[in-house]
This record gives C-alpha cells, sequence and structure tokens, in this order.
C-alpha cells in the first residue's frame, strides 16, 4: 500500500494547512463512493453530477482533506480551494504515485480516427528493437493487468498514474497512449511531458460532448503543447485538420501519403488483399513497408508509427521488423472468417470518415463482392454523425442491416430514425434487436459476398438501460456456422 505525506501531494497544487500537515495519505479519488479513511477527495462537477453536492460525505468516511474549485464552498482547514480541480487531480494523482511519468518514456497519440492501430503497430515496432512497452488505450492495457483494467480510452488521472508507476515499478521503457479529446479537455494528461505526440486526423464525433468541431480541435490541439522542449509533433498532414496544426505548431514535422516535400513521406505503394508494400522516405532514411494489413488508412497509420519511432531513433531494420510482425489488429478490419465461410470482417469503426475509409478500401480490394454492411449509432452520444454514417454506408455498400449498437439510455426506434433519414436509397432492413439482424445478414450470405460489420469490433457486451449485457458478434457467427 503506498502512503505518502500530505505535503508532498500537494507539492505544485497547493500548501498544506496546520489541520492536516504531516498527515499521511492512503489515495486519492475523485468519486465520493471510493473515499476511505486517508483519501483525499477531489470534489468536481461534472456533466451530470457535482462532486461538491458529496463533501460531507466524504468526511464522513475519513477523508483527509477535500479540494474543490467551486465559488460557493468556504476555504477551512480541511477543504483547499484551487483554480482548477481536475488539474489538481491529476497533478495530485502524479504526485501520489511518484511522478512516474517522469521515469518512463512516454508517446501520445490522437485523433478521431486510428489511434489504436498506429499505437499498437508502434508497440510493435519498438519491441522489435528491443524495448519493453506498455500501451494504454481502447483494447485497455497490453500487456493485460487484471487490476488495473478500466473501459475509457484514456483513463482517469488516478488510474492512468497507477498504470504508469506500474510500468515504471516493472522496468518498462515505453508507455505508448491513445490520448482521447475528452481526456485532454478534462485535464487528465497536463502532468505528461511526452518524449513524442502524434495526430492522425479529425472527423465528426463526439460533438455531444464538446458541442462543436472548432471546440473538438481545440481540445485535440492541446497535444501539441504537451511535448518535451525541443521535440517534433508528427502531424498527418494531408488534411485541413493536420495543416492547420502544422500551422499553429511551427515546431511540427509533416508526415504524408503523398507530398514528397513532407519530413516523412511515402512511394511505390502497393496495396491489395494481400497487404500493403511501399517505401517511407525522410531525409536521413528510406523504411521498406511490407505488411498484412489492408487498407489505404492502415497505410496512414504505418507511416504515422514508422514516422515517430525514426523521430526517437528507432534503427530502420526494427522499424521494418516491426511492420511485419503487426499482422492484423484485433477488431480493427479483422477477417473473422473461417476456409468453409463467405468473407466477415468485423471493425470498430464508428464514425463516418471511418466507414468510407474502410469501406472505399473493401471496394478497391475486392471489386467483384457485394458489399453487405452490419451497423447502428450508439445511444446517448452525438446525433449530428446518425445521418451521416447511413451516407457513408450507402456510397459503397449493396445491402445494409441497420441494428442497435449501444443504445444505452436512449430509446432505439429513435436512433435508427435519425440514421435512416440519411439514406436516399432503399437498401437496407432495420432490426432493434442486433442478434435479430446479424442472423438474417449470415442467413443472406453467400460466397460472393463479403459482410463488413461495424460498431463492436473485440467487444463482448451491449449498454442497455444502464446494464452491460453479454452480446458478442463472434460467438453468434461460430454458433451460424457450427450448427
Amino acid at each position: 500500500m503506498i502512503q505518502i505525506v500530505i505535503e508532498d501531494v500537494l507539492r505544485n497544487v497547493a500548501q498544506s494547512t496546520s489541520a492536516i500537515q504531516s498527515k499521511q495519505v492512503l489515495g486519492i479519488t475523485s468519486d465520493s463512493r471510493q473515499v476511505q479513511p486517508g483519501f483525499i477527495f477531489v470534489a468536481i462537477k461534472g456533466v451530470s453530477v457535482d462532486g461538491n453536492q458529496f463533501i460531507n460525505d466524504a468526511f464522513d468516511k475519513g477523508a483527509v482533506c477535500v479540494i474543490t474549485d467551486a465559488n460557493d464552498i468556504e476555504d477551512t482547514d480541511t477543504v483547499i480551494k484551487v483554480s482548477n480541480a481536475r488539474k489538481a487531480l491529476t497533478q495530485l494523482a502524479s504526485n501520489f504515485y511518484g511522478n512516474p511519468e517522469k521515469h518512463i518514456k512516454t508517446i501520445g497519440i490522437t485523433g478521431t480516427n486510428g489511434k489504436t492501430s498506429t499505437t499498437l503497430i508502434l508497440k510493435d515496432i519498438l519491441e522489435a528493437d528491443g524495448k519493453k512497452v506498455i500501451q494504454i488505450g481502447t483494447l485497455g492495457i497490453i500487456p493485460k493487468i487484471q487490476s488495473l483494467d478500466f473501459s475509457l480510452t484514456t483513463p482517469d488521472p488516478v488510474s492512468l498514474f497507477q498504470v504508469l508507476h506500474y510500468a515504471v515499478e516493472e522496468k518498462f521503457d515505453y508507455a505508448v497512449l491513445e490520448v482521447s479529446s475528452h481526456a485532454l479537455s478534462q485535464n487528465r494528461v497536463d502532468s505528461i511531458v511526452f518524449d513524442s505526440v502524434g495526430f492522425t486526423n479529425l472527423t465528426l464525433d463526439h460533438l455531444d460532448y464538446h458541442k462543436s468541431l472548432d471546440n473538438y480541435f481545440n481540445d485535440k490541439k492541446k497535444l501539441f503543447g504537451l511535448i518535451k522542449e525541443g521535440n517534433n509533433p508528427l502531424i498527418l498532414s494531408d488534411t485541413d485538420y493536420g495543416k492547420a496544426i502544422c500551422k499553429d505548431y511551427p515546431n511540427s514535422k509533416k508526415v504524408s501519403l503523398d507530398n514528397s516535400d513532407a519530413d516523412y513521406f511515402c512511394e511505390d505503394i502497393s496495396i491489395n488483399q494481400d497487404g500493403i508494400t511501399g517505401i517511407i522516405h525522410s531525409k536521413d532514411s528510406s523504411v521498406q513497408i511490407n505488411s498484412m494489413l489492408i487498407g489505404r488508412y492502415n497505410l496512414e497509420n504505418i507511416l504515422l508509427a514508422s514516422s515517430i519511432a525514426l523521430e526517437i531513433g528507432i534503427q530502420q531494420s526494427s522499424i521494418e521488423q516491426g511492420i511485419k510482425n503487426c499482422d492484423y489488429i484485433d477488431g480493427r478490419n479483422e477477417n473473422i472468417s473461417q476456409p468453409e465461410w463467405p468473407d466477415i470482417i468485423v471493425d470498430y469503426a464508428h464514425t463516418p470518415d471511418a466507414y468510407r475509409n474502410m469501406l472505399s478500401s473493401i471496394k478497391e480490394i475486392y471489386p467483384d463482392k457485394t458489399i453487405k454492411v452490419l451497423f447502428g449509432a450508439g445511444g446517448n452520444r452525438d446525433q449530428s454523425k446518425r445521418p451521416e454514417m447511413a451516407k457513408a454506408v450507402q456510397e459503397f455498400a449493396d445491402v445494409a442491416y441497420l441494428v442497435p449498437d449501444n443504445p444505452r439510455f436512449e430509446d432505439i426506434n429513435k436512433i435508427n430514425n435519425d440514421v435512416i433519414s440519411g439514406f436516399s436509397k432503399d437498401m437496407f432492413q432495420v432490426f432493434d434487436n442486433r442478434k435479430d439482424g446479424l442472423l438474417v445478414a449470415l442467413e443472406n450470405l453467400d460466397s460472393n459476398d463479403i459482410l463488413i460489420i461495424f460498431g463492436k469490433g473485440n467487444e463482448k457486451f451491449q449498454e442497455i438501460n444502464g446494464e452491460k449485457l453479454h452480446y458478442s458478434d463472434r460467438e453468434i457467427i461460430e454458433d451460424f456456422y457450427a450448427n
């Protein structure tokens, strides 16, 4: 059990008062339900719950002190006022766990799509160079640490610094993080000064939280101010958003599929159903790509991961081997078919742009296949992207099956109607039960078809009315073909 004097925990946050001076801190939390004797409780006003309502509860449970930024809460010997409670929580967590971010090399990747694939490719590259790497993101912690698992792309600050503390204790060389826009907006990584950061892209997503694309973009950009002095952000610069970052952060290095004036660029590219080949060029080196991953968007992920690796000094042969070693990414454009099955691909994509990237690649690689797509929109999330998802599907698919995908607390008929408004062709069927829709899709699937299943990837649950219910597309497919 970690036990640290309160003055050390409050360092760079606030001064301890005489009432709590030299007290031992046994934990930190922003969830009053988790408070135990010896804990610091950070009262945060969230989207739906205000932690300041639970200050008395925290003291009743034995909290040493409370940190708050609420204007209507008075300063006392045990209630400490700060200007930003979220920033304070991040610094407190870092201090409590011994500032682990200072003792391990950190790499952060942000963007709407491609974060998971880029971080996993980079992990394989670093491991091919003999480095010990921990990856933190949508897939949880890799390698898996059961006691430290979590459900957010970028975990809350206490969990994040607990993982980094573990990584330092276990002598990991690198921590590679997917950094979400929510994490940047909520100051979860503010205490980390990254060795390298990268940007994939920005497309329509999360407007339920950020309210506008400009807000979303501005939150993403915060990552590029969290890099060590003298180091350079790596930016996929073929989009307007990528170009804007390079303009706003002149120390950025440009990464491009097509522009030979960029700092890192590709040529002699071939993309087919067997994978990707080509060459990555920079001023000082060339790297051969020989990958089993498919699709232009995976070429972007390979290029960004390789550029970061070159930038931090990883040798060319390790980069080439790491690219080769990453032969598939769990739940990302993963063909799960067995020899006797038709082609079935599962992918975690849940944005219109990710759909277009994936489906355009499928169209190019499988020109003679009838493309069928099973997809759905999440409940209580950005509604503006729902009709755009339908437009992206009908642009490339011949048949679509609209099904639930984590409806949460929202009525599935409302969700589906929002999506349906984007269709202008009568090429879809609608289901209020995901399994029913999947079974119909499988019953109508033959060897000339390819079925793309969007949304769940490797997830094994559905979020419905506040419950995570067991659900697996893969298990249903395996049972279907076993019978």
